[in-house]
């Protein structure tokens, strides 16, 4: 049986710290929901959320630990840009920036497949962290025309919603 390589400590790090997260959305989806429930539920120990995200935690009146609607730490996302192999960092600041984001991409991915109403129905002049997200389809063409001159076209559409490593 082949061994499996291990993950770097970056990795590993990006990997909790993604879960961490997760626990957090747990946590505002249901708010019944304890700290260490939420953290069992997605195998990670309550004290190393609270290691990673500890901003976005806080104690109610009656001490219980719960998560905050907002966020006071930033994720950087990538978008694809009209280059081929180069991604634009977005660094975005809360949930709803993330989500707009993701609609975008959502909206981009739909555009690849021929169906460019989701990209014209996305709010126009759209800023993210000083990053524009094009709506014009011409633009949109020339990120797809990038994205399909890459080496692996398919991998490039769902590349951009992970991390570099």
């Amino acid at each position: 049986m082949p061994r499996r390589k291990a993950k770097s400590p970056k990795k590993r790090q990006a990997a909790t710290r993604s879960r961490a997260i997760q626990v957090k959305g747990d946590m505002l989806r249901n708010p019944s929901l304890t700290l260490r429930q939420a953290a069992r539920n997605r195998d990670i120990d309550a004290r190393t959320v609270r290691a990673h995200i500890e901003s976005a935690l806080f104690k109610d009146s009656s001490g219980r630990i719960k998560a905050r609607p907002s966020d006071r730490f930033r994720e950087t996302l990538h978008i694809p840009s009209t280059q081929p192999g180069i991604a634009i960092p977005v660094p975005t600041k809360n949930r709803r920036e993330r989500q707009l984001v993701g609609q975008w991409m959502t909206a981009l991915n739909a555009s690849g497949r021929g169906d460019f109403s989701k990209i014209r129905e996305f709010p126009k002049g759209q800023y993210v962290g000083g990053v524009h997200l094009p709506t014009d389809t011409h633009e949109v063409q020339r990120i797809l025309n990038a994205l399909a001159e890459e080496e692996s076209p398919y991998e490039g559409l769902y590349r951009t919603l992970a991390r570099p490593s």
